[in-house]
């Protein structure tokens, strides 16, 4: 008898499980629906085993974008669309995952990155706050823009709490890199065969209208938009380099070949900042490195600023038709008063010059915008409080800062992007261990690419600068651990 009702049972279950099967595979779930399912199904892997969703973030990640516009092709596009959040959410179940383990790692006194941690932490909880508070925009708009800041923080824990583990770090990069060549050839795809359906079906549902160069679309591949391209094949440059050099014969023909690829990827994007980035990598690794006292080097990394900012200027200068009197004007001009709209010039100007990126005069805005910004933060509100988190953005990470935190915002911006740099540094001199010194070399790389190239942009708020930026400096803060286990390793063998 007994046996009969298991047989029911299992009768009962496979019947249940084959018509869902059978649901399933006719009907195509909507957007929140799959998130649901897709977090449902990573949700005990990743509390029980965390590193399985570390490795899903950054597989999973570049496609999104890619996977959002195949659901135009059935539904049509929400308001909100919940995809984005895949990410993020998987973000938050690994940072769940690993609060008992990294309340451990902070018990040990040998990283010494205290600080760090405590300002990072401190740098959550503020984004939260000036979400709700003093924020001069509606709070819908306000948590809508919380997304670009806080979710990718939560990385920078994640990857503290992985310091030690070399064989991450190291699938991490070489992941990155075959993405990265992947996406290089979509976007040559795109650019030579043209677009899909469904990229067609977007572009009729967004008003992205500086993502055309005369009425035609620059290649993105598989993400948000070219500049979000352009970023990835920078970040995979300095994977093939840290490939090349930690690989044999094989490795290294790997990332020899997809250097061309990577290079063509940026250019064909026409995102001039990332152009510079990707000069960047190359200088810092071969040219910067080389530099063995700190005070030069720092002098080298305010050298290059101040070049990446007159470049900029200087080709609006040649191609403008201003001339010298007339960038002069622009640049010394008194700012028309609190009621002009800067956000609007910003963007008026780009969209009408944007017939050809070598004639987009958008340095000359974005002055216009941070004269402004710069000439309100004399106000003592504006100057410590700020407007409130994602309610100004001024295409540049430490103006918009200013704009948004205040004083404050600037100065802990500006901690993380030359503290982390600063504290590579320190690191570096103190490794021996060639792989791990390769490791650290190209997160300083990292970070000073991306510190470059947030002059005019805000690259940290995005993927993928947000992902990588705050998981590798976790790293950063305690890599000598990693070493200490490699040789720990060596000597047990």
């Amino acid at each position: 008898m007994q046996k009969k009702i298991i047989n029911i049972i299992l009768y009962f279950v496979v019947m249940v499980c084959g018509g869902f099967l059978a649901y399933k595979t006719i009907y195509i779930p909507k957007q929140g629906e799959l998130v649901a399912l897709v977090t449902i199904l990573l949700l005990y892997p990743i509390f029980r085993y965390p590193l399985i969703g570390v490795y899903a973030v950054f597989l999973i990640g570049p496609f999104v974008p890619f996977l959002r516009r195949l659901y135009y092709l059935i539904h049509s596009r929400p308001t909100l669309d919940p995809l984005i959040m895949l990410t993020d959410i998987l973000v938050a179940v690994v940072f769940a995952g690993l609060i008992f383990e990294l309340r451990e790692r902070l018990k040990d006194k040998e990283h010494e990155a205290g600080t760090f941690l405590a300002v990072v932490a401190f740098y959550f909880v503020y984004l939260i706050i000036r979400t709700f508070a003093f924020n001069i925009q509606p709070v819908g708009d306000s948590i809508a823009k919380l997304k670009y800041y806080a979710p990718s923080v939560l990385l920078f824990f994640i990857g503290f709490a992985y310091a030690s583990r070399w064989k991450l770090a190291k699938a991490l990069w070489y992941l990155t890199l075959t993405i990265a060549g992947l996406s290089s050839v979509y976007g040559l795809k795109q650019l030579y065969l043209g677009y899909s359906t469904a990229e067609k079906i977007w572009f009729s549902s967004i008003s992205f209208t500086t993502l055309f160069i005369k009425g035609i679309a620059r290649p993105f591949s598989f993400y948000q938009a070219p500049a979000a391209f352009a970023d990835y094949m920078v970040i995979g440059m300095i994977a093939a380099i840290m490939v090349g050099a930690w690989g044999k014969f094989k490795s290294k023909a790997f990332a020899f070949c997809s250097v061309p690829l990577l290079i063509y990827g940026v250019l064909i994007t026409s995102v001039r900042s990332s152009w510079i980035g990707a000069a960047g990598v190359f200088f810092f690794w071969f040219g910067f490195l080389k530099v063995k006292k700190n005070t030069h080097r720092m002098i080298v990394i305010v050298l290059v600023a101040i070049a990446f900012f007159s470049y900029q200027l200087l080709d609006d200068v040649l191609s403008s038709g201003l001339g010298l009197k007339g960038i002069k004007s622009v640049v010394s001009a008194p700012v028309a008063g609190p009621n002009k709209n800067y956000v609007d010039l910003l963007v008026t100007n780009r969209t009408s010059a944007i017939t050809n990126p070598f004639e987009e005069h958008s340095m000359l805005s974005r002055i216009e915008l941070w004269k402004f910004i710069f000439e309100s933060s004399l106000n003592f509100d504006r100057a410590f409080l700020g407007r409130g988190l994602g309610a100004l953005n001024s295409d540049s990470l430490y103006a918009t800062y200013l704009a948004e935190f205040g004083y404050p915002g600037v100065i802990i911006i500006l901690f993380f992007m030359i503290g982390f740099i600063i504290r590579g540094l320190k690191t570096l001199d103190a490794l021996t261990d060639k792989r791990i010194i390769i490791l650290t070399q190209g997160i300083i790389v990292m970070d000073m690419v991306l510190a470059l190239m947030c002059i005019t942009g805000s690259h940290i708020h995005a993927f993928p600068g947000d992902m990588y930026f705050w998981f590798f400096n976790g790293i950063l803060m305690n890599v000598g651990s990693m070493e200490k286990q490699l040789n720990r390793n060596l000597f047990l063998q």
